[in-house]
């Protein structure tokens, strides 16, 4: 059974002043978390069509609907692409794309999971948006090449090797 769609933003209005809110719910619900001003919003392709229906099939559509969830109130919204990558459209109104990882995928299960737990842990060093959008991509693409969910030293692997970070 799901929650009812609002239940998300109730949560998140009721969170104490500077702890960010991440939200990655799909359906009804999506869009109306958004109200609750998370930090970030993370739908893959296919959620986000559906909080709207609307297509997300180029960039330039799911760019548009991102920003349709901005206007809603998410600050942030990083919209995962599975083998394609992922984008971000950033509070301030920027957008950035990363292409997947080169690897052998072997199951999405977990990736999305870890997607975000890359994007809050490069955003937690300091290096921004940018950086946190290469740890996430990093984390869900490590998790993805292999069963189960990646260590911090397979995440940091696929990180230096993709980003030539030190990680």
């Amino acid at each position: 059974a799901s929650l009812p769609a609002g239940v998300y933003a109730r949560l998140g209005q009721r969170v104490p002043a500077g702890v960010k809110v991440v939200v990655d719910a799909s359906g009804p619900a999506l869009a109306a978390s958004a109200a609750a001003r998370p930090f970030l919003m993370k739908p893959n392709r296919e959620e986000l069509a559906e909080a709207f229906g609307e297509p997300a099939s180029t960039r330039e559509e799911m760019v548009g609907l991102a920003k349709k969830l901005q206007s809603l109130g998410a600050r942030n919204v990083a919209v995962t692409l599975g083998g394609e990558g992922a984008l971000l459209v950033d509070e301030s109104g920027g957008v950035a794309f990363r292409p997947a990882v080169e690897g052998s995928p072997r199951s999405a299960v977990g990736a999305g999971d870890s997607f975000v737990a890359g994007f809050l842990y490069g955003w937690s060093q300091g290096g921004g948006l940018d950086q946190a959008l290469d740890w996430a991509v990093s984390a869900g693409a490590a998790t993805a090449f292999r069963e189960g969910i990646a260590s911090g030293e397979e995440v940091r692997a696929v990180y230096r090797r993709a980003f030539g970070g030190q990680g």
